[in-house]
């Protein structure tokens, strides 16, 4: 069984966290800010069964800039190009979202019901949630699970299975993601700048590799952040240098385990005014 699968939701409900555990490796970058995934992340897993290609997607929201415009066109991609659509919510969300139920239904593909951080709640409140949302479309599964602690994953990976058609695999079996080298190592420092970001930063800030040179004991990397205004490169760079120099710490560390030697990091700080309605800015910071 060999087939593609998009895995949809707000921002927020644990998709990559999600996709990462399945994958038992890092393919998506994870926090706790809106909009982290800004493209559909491909993660390839080849088991015995045959191959399930996750499309990790961006969360579905109201486009308001370019940028958003075209993440939400990806997630429109993978709903058409997918033989199987995993509909991700957090248990503890309040309401039924009739838009995404709307483009659920337009999509006409199976899908699963996945409700995530069933951590957070006792069992009784998460037999509620279920009950809630049983009626709302005809979901071939519903799947409660915690992607952080990996409850239920086995289980869901069987079911895609059971559903995917049968046919040869896409891909070779050591592929396990078709994101290029320069944009997920971008992420990698990115997601270091999300952690210390907040307010409007997490959406106005991206990230360019602008070099990449293996000089054999150590490899010199050197990337820009990009922001809007002169107040935000004021706030990334922080007192006296600060913030940046956490930022750029952290995110060595993170290029260190991915290259398995010393990292030298150059992090800059550029002011790239309305880079999220430039094409051309979108284009080369989303690889």
């Amino acid at each position: 069984h060999s087939g593609y699968v998009a895995l949809l939701g707000r921002t927020n409900v644990g998709k990559s966290t999600f996709l990462n555990a399945l994958m038992q490796t890092k393919v998506a970058i994870v926090s706790d800010k809106p909009q982290t995934t800004r493209k559909k992340i491909l993660g390839i897993k080849t088991t015995e069964r045959g191959q399930i290609i996750f499309f990790d997607c961006p969360g579905i929201h109201k486009p308001h800039f370019r940028l958003n415009e075209l993440m939400m066109k990806e997630v429109n991609e993978a709903l058409h190009d997918a033989d199987l659509i995993l509909y991700f919510i957090d248990v503890g969300d309040a309401k039924q979202d009739e838009f995404i139920f709307s483009q659920l239904q337009k999509a006409a593909k199976p899908v699963f019901l996945v409700i995530n951080k069933i951590d957070k709640l006792n069992k009784a409140r998460i037999l509620e949630k279920i009950q809630s949302y049983r009626d709302g479309l005809p979901w071939k599964e519903i799947v409660p699970i915690s992607a952080r602690k990996g409850d239920n994953l086995e289980l869901i990976e069987e079911l895609i299975f059971q559903y995917l058609p049968e046919g040869e695999n896409f891909y070779p079996a050591e592929e396990y993601t078709l994101q290029s080298e320069n944009f997920f190592l971008g992420e990698l420092i990115r997601e270091k700048v999300l952690n210390f970001v907040e307010d409007e930063l997490p959406f106005t800030t991206t990230l360019k590799i602008e070099e990449i040179k293996d000089r054999g004991e150590i490899v010199y990397v050197r990337a820009e952040i990009f922001v809007e205004t002169r107040a935000q490169k004021k706030i990334v760079v922080g007192k006296q240098g600060n913030l940046i120099k956490q930022i750029g710490s952290q995110a060595r560390l993170a290029l260190e385990g991915y290259f398995a030697k010393k990292v030298f990091l150059d992090l800059f700080v550029k002011i790239v005014p309305g880079w999220r309605n430039s094409p051309q800015i979108i284009r080369e910071t989303l690889g």
